[in-house]
């Protein structure tokens, strides 16, 4: 998916590590990933550089969910149809656009790729969309899986807009664009994504979502973060942990997750991003939930979690679907906590046989709080 090579390059792993660990994209967990299918794609000779952009806003906009149980549907083999992503999902990211040209593009502009449609994906992919879209989020994945894309000038970013916009038109409007545009060693256009996200924003919509899927590790990606939370247009960060030495470690998701709120400033726009698969250094569904619990001891707020990725949690029997999600969701705060209302408190004094009930109030009133006791006991 989009975990990165960068830190199999780092001493931090130790001597002898490039040897015995393998891209995440190479290896298989559950079934072909046809990522070279994708790198070896040429240019479309019809792709619409020069035609009118699509404008029109799509008639259904459903808002990042409060809590999030979300997944990436990738369209290789035979995928799900989206209709049939079970209801614990409330989000889906759909893996994926990638530059034009192949990485890291020639222009700037990103294209949306072919579906596989052994089971009608393809075939019913817009309709099946429109309808996932009336009860649950559908945000557009650019980059990922080596696909790294370059913005670095504005002429660029523009280019990219302008296709983002087409693939809108094209797949009849999706609620957000998720950032998985971290590949090796290449440093986020941080100035130009912002921009990118306010324009998107201002066309779509404020509840149009940006997120992003960041190593949990690396500065450069911490600060660029930080800079699109600051600059209001990230509405959640998911840091991976899955597919990398340690990573998938109970206790180090932990920790780093509270780094990262601390980093971030706000609970409520950091998830966490985890991996339910039989591979190594992926997690079971029972780790995934006693992190969950752990982290929203202290962040009652964490905004969600998302599993890479929809196919592999099929190919096991849900055991994300059907056990994270519904922990999470059980967890949800409602959207607006209503007033807390104390009634007054109104002492009740009744009077024993054989007591003198006015000297009894006396005392209570001048005597200490420590001393109060009911008058029935004494």
């Amino acid at each position: 998916m989009i975990t990165r090579r960068s830190f199999l390059y780092s001493a931090t792993w130790g001597v002898g590590v490039l040897g015995t660990v393998r891209h995440p994209e190479d290896r298989e967990v559950q079934q072909p990933r046809r990522h070279g299918e994708l790198r070896r794609e040429p240019v479309p000779a019809d792709y619409p550089y020069d035609q009118s952009i699509p404008m029109d806003r799509s008639k259904i906009m459903v808002p990042l969910p409060q809590r999030v149980v979300a997944g990436y549907w990738t369209p290789w083999g035979t995928p799900l149809r989206l209709t049939e992503i079970p209801a614990q999902y409330n989000t889906v990211f759909l893996f994926h656009a990638t530059p034009v040209g192949g990485a890291p593009g020639t222009t700037g502009a990103v294209q949306w790729n072919a579906v596989g449609d052994g089971r009608g994906a393809a075939t019913h992919f817009t309709a099946d969309l429109a309808e996932f879209r009336r009860s649950r989020t559908a945000i557009l994945t650019v980059g990922g899986a080596r696909q790294y894309i370059d913005l670095s000038t504005r002429t660029r970013a523009q280019t990219f807009l302008d296709s983002i916009k087409r693939i809108y038109g094209e797949l009849g409007g999706f609620d957000g664009l998720d950032w998985n545009t971290y590949e090796g060693e290449q440093q986020p256009n941080t100035d130009q994504m912002i921009w990118v996200s306010q324009q998107l924003k201002a066309t779509y919509g404020h509840s149009f979502a940006i997120t992003s899927p960041p190593a949990p590790w690396r500065p450069a990606d911490i600060r660029h973060c930080k800079a699109m939370i600051d600059a209001g247009v990230l509405d959640m960060v998911s840091p991976q942990y899955y597919d990398g030495p340690g990573l998938a470690d109970e206790n180090h998701i932990v920790e780093s997750v509270n780094e990262w709120v601390a980093l971030m400033g706000d609970s409520r726009c950091v998830g966490v991003g985890v991996g339910v698969a039989r591979a190594a250094n992926y997690s079971t569904h029972a780790a995934v939930e006693r992190v969950w619990m752990t982290l929203t001891t202290r962040h009652p707020q964490l905004r969600g979690v998302f599993n890479w990725n929809i196919s592999t949690d099929e190919s096991m029997g849900w055991p994300f679907a059907s056990h994270v999600g519904p922990l999470v969701m059980s967890s949800a705060l409602p959207a607006r906590m209503p007033p807390l209302t104390v009634p007054p408190m109104i002492p009740i004094f009744a009077p024993l046989p054989g007591r003198d009930i006015t000297a009894e109030i006396t005392r209570v009133r001048h005597s200490p709080p420590s001393q109060h006791h009911s008058i029935t006991d004494q």
